[in-house]
């Protein structure tokens, strides 16, 4: 799996884990609001406001930046020891 994540660009990977990021929140956010009974109305409500988007869209941003660097530097230590061992 990290082979193909050494193919993909950084800014590709940190968009891609960032928009997984932020389904996975939204669909959590969704599901513990359903389980506190609150009707749909305040739950779309809740989700559009702007404090509410803007918080989730900044966590999903750092959090793909950081998976992206992680995975980053995970390839380039593995290819070095692969090139290291040949």
């Amino acid at each position: 799996m990290l082979k193909n994540f050494k193919e993909f660009p950084f800014v590709k990977m940190a968009v891609v884990s960032a928009i997984l990021f932020f389904m996975i929140v939204i669909i959590i956010e969704i599901f513990l609001s359903l389980i506190r009974s609150e009707t749909l109305s305040e739950i779309t409500t809740k989700m559009f406001s702007q404090n509410f988007l803007f918080s989730k869209i900044l966590g999903a941003v750092i959090y793909g930046l950081i998976i992206a660097f992680f995975y980053k530097r995970k390839a380039k230590r593995i290819n070095k020891n692969q090139d290291f061992k040949t």
